[in-house]
C-alpha cells in the first residue's frame, strides 16, 4: 500500500496540480507569468509566517492545537513547517488563479467544452480531498 508519509502529498497532487494543469492548458496564455509568480509568492509568504508563528505558539499554549503530525510528513522541514505545507500554498495558489482564469475564458469565448469541464475539475477536486482517507492503511487509525 501507499506509505503515510505520501498522503498529503498526493492529495495535493490530485486536488490542485492535475486540475490546474488542465485548466491551465486553456488559462496559461491569458496570464502574465510575473503576476501569477509575484502572487503565488505573496501567498507562500504570508500563510508560510502564519503557520510558523502558529505552530511555535503552539509549543507554549497547552490549549492551542495547530501542530504538525512530523511521522506523516515527507520529513524534510524548512523554519519548522513540513516541506508539504510550502508546496500547499503554491499548488493552491496556482490552482485557484488558474481555475478563476478559465472561467474568464469561458465567459469570453463561450467554449462549451472548458464550461462542463471546469465545474467537473471543482467537483472532483472536493471530491478528492478525501483519496488519502480511503487509500490509507486500516491500521493507522488513531
Amino acid at each position: 500500500m501507499i506509505n503515510p508519509r505520501f498522503y498529503y502529498l498526493l492529495s495535493l497532487i490530485f486536488v490542485f496540480v492535475i486540475p490546474a494543469c488542465v485548466a491551465g492548458y486553456f488559462a496559461i496564455s491569458r496570464i502574465d507569468l510575473w503576476a501569477l509568480f509575484t502572487f503565488i509568492a505573496g501567498i507562500t509568504v504570508l500563510g508560510s509566517v502564519w503557520d510558523i508563528w502558529a505552530t511555535r505558539h503552539g509549543k507554549r499554549d497547552p490549549i492551542w492545537l495547530w501542530q504538525f503530525n512530523f511521522k506523516d510528513t515527507l520529513g524534510v522541514k524548512i523554519f519548522d513547517l513540513p516541506i508539504g505545507e510550502y508546496i500547499f500554498y503554491i499548488a493552491s495558489s496556482t490552482y485557484i488563479i488558474f481555475m478563476w482564469e478559465g472561467i474568464n475564458y469561458v465567459a469570453e469565448t463561450g467554449d462549451v467544452l472548458v464550461f462542463f469541464l471546469l465545474p467537473i475539475l471543482g467537483i472532483g477536486s472536493t471530491l478528492l480531498i478525501f483519496a488519502p482517507h480511503f487509500l490509507r492503511v486500516r491500521g493507522d487509525e488513531l
